[in-house]
């Protein structure tokens, strides 16, 4: 009977071994986890930002513009383009941490020729006219990992007295400043609705999300 009881309490005892060591060894093995991904910059804080700063910089351009053209007429407002148009959005850009440009393939000002990441845009936006698909702001990294926003211009009625057709829509007085500022000047002949040319504004902080 004591051996009986004796080759009991071992196998008990074994037991109790047994699953004390399986509790430990599910106390030691920890939980699988999940890979942490690295989210993707916000495109829509992006759009945002550029949208407000296209549109302050395209409103601060339109009220010079308007001012100089009702005192001094159209021949001065293309004086001021040409001696303020790039020092304005450089300022502006300034103020906002980005680097603002207006380009087109149809130039007025030869520093303002788009680049290859442009050429690729404002041909896109060339087919989406074309197809009379809307022409939507896009945003986009360039191969230095910063951050664009690109926005097509369109040529509204009023852009016509400088960049319509000369002798019918650009009044003489005007169409000799111009070429007398921009001897190459290839920003005429538009209608309106036509694609102007596209915004470009370049964030230049690639660490932090615009909020």
């Amino acid at each position: 009977m004591k051996k009986i009881l004796l080759v009991s309490f071992m196998v008990l005892s074994l037991a109790a071994c047994q699953n004390n060591n399986k509790k430990e060894v599910k106390k030691d093995v920890a939980p699988a986890q999940a890979p942490v991904n690295k989210p993707a910059f916000n495109h829509k804080s992006y759009k945002m930002k550029g949208m407000l700063i296209a549109k302050m910089t395209f409103r601060h351009f339109k009220s010079k513009i308007q001012e100089i053209g009702q005192k001094e007429g159209l021949p001065a407002v293309v004086n001021f383009c040409h001696d303020n148009a790039i020092k304005l959005t450089d300022s502006i850009g300034a103020a906002h941490h980005v680097v603002i440009k207006r380009t087109s393939f149809k130039l007025r000002n030869p520093d303002n020729k788009p680049d290859i990441d442009e050429e690729a845009v404002l041909n896109e936006y060339a087919k989406n006219l074309e197809a009379h698909k809307p022409m939507e702001p896009v945003v986009l990294k360039d191969s230095e990992g910063f951050v664009h926003f690109y926005a097509p211009i369109k040529v509204k009625q009023a852009c016509l007295q400088c960049h319509g057709v000369p002798g019918k829509d650009i009044h003489e007085d005007v169409y000799k400043v111009i070429k007398q500022k921009y001897p190459d000047d290839k920003a005429t002949g538009f209608k309106a609705g036509d694609l102007r040319g596209i915004w470009d504004i370049k964030f230049l902080d690639k660490n932090q999300e615009v909020k």
